[in-house]
């Protein structure tokens, strides 16, 4: 309950900052038309307003997808200058999307937001453009569990981003341990900074190109550039332990990076200095001599750009 109250508030923070900092990059409130968006399809795939599922408003944009070189392209008619935005590293592209389970039905209107967001990974640049697949990893689909443990058959987002001057950043975003609302809604960012190739651009976005790594439709409720200073938080499940020599515990931890996601580095013995041992949010640990020791949790944003969360556990290993 102490960890939910925390993780609560940090989200909360999230909220009011995106209220205050937010510039709108799509607004489901107001139709495409009235954005000044036109919607084009790529490839073989396509895009359009929707208003069965929404996240807020009357609208969402559907966009459907065999591949990550074939979804729907969002231009702005009037180009998003990000300029100031990408000398901030707490900047950030936050999207809304709803993502159908496989067997579960699709999230309809006024859902709300999912609690927390899963983030981007980066691969090679994007240089080349949209249709061409140098440097793309071609990553097979794992499929993500929605809040009622149904299967969601993609894994991952793939968003092109072209600016004005003809250039090309791109993403990866990982969505597969996103966790997801009652009605399938859930929020995914990545700071400007971290957009493979965006440095190299003017920053004058022209369109937005999102596909899927696999045959699948996603819903875009809402995007936004937002500023993120939520520092970075982690709580384990335990904070002492007395254990018999041999003995086998599973440390679990819970934390926040803000709208981005967080990674989490265990040192079991802090006596010999800080390495990494273990990463994830589950590891087992063996203790095979008896003694004190001290445990070392860290969490880190997987971008780096934050300042890590440190705490520590303490552990007596009887002989």
């Amino acid at each position: 309950m102490k960890l939910m109250t925390k993780l609560t508030g940090i989200l909360s923070l999230i909220a009011l900052g995106s209220v205050a900092q937010a510039q709108v990059v799509y607004e489901p409130t107001q139709t495409a038309e009235t954005q000044g968006i036109k919607l084009t399809g790529w490839g073989s795939g396509s895009v359009a307003e929707d208003d069965t599922v929404v996240f807020d408003g009357g609208n969402s944009l559907r966009i459907s997808s065999r591949n990550f070189f074939q979804g729907g392209k969002i231009v702005f008619t009037n180009p998003i200058d990000l300029t100031t935005q990408f000398g901030a590293k707490e900047d950030l592209l936050k999207l809304t999307l709803n993502i159908p389970t496989i067997g579960g039905a699709t999230g309809g209107r006024g859902a709300g937001p999912g609690v927390g967001g899963s983030g981007g990974e980066q691969n090679s640049g994007a240089s080349a453009g949209e249709g061409e697949r140098q440097g793309s990893p071609g990553i097979p689909g794992r499929g993500g569990q929605s809040s009622s443990g149904q299967t969601s058959p993609v894994s991952k987002v793939r968003i092109v981003f072209t600016t004005t001057d003809g250039k090309h950043g791109e993403a990866y975003l990982d969505v597969s341990t996103s966790l997801k609302d009652e009605r399938g809604w859930f929020t995914v960012g990545i700071p400007l900074q971290a957009i493979n190739g965006f440095a190299n651009t003017n920053k004058k976005l022209a369109s937005m190109s999102i596909s899927l790594d696999s045959v699948a439709t996603v819903y875009l409720g809402q995007a936004a550039i937002l500023r993120d200073s939520t520092p970075v938080f982690a709580e384990p499940n335990v904070r002492e332990l007395n254990l018999a020599f041999g003995d086998e515990f599973i440390f679990t931890a819970a934390g926040s990076a803000g709208a981005t996601p967080v990674k989490f580095l265990w040192d079991f013995d802090a006596k010999d200095g800080i390495t990494v041992d273990a990463e994830g949010p589950v590891v087992r640990r063996k203790f095979r001599k008896d003694g004190n020791f001290t445990i070392t949790l860290t969490a880190v944003d997987i971008y780096g750009l934050k300042q890590p969360y440190k705490t520590t556990i303490q552990v007596i290993v009887n002989p």
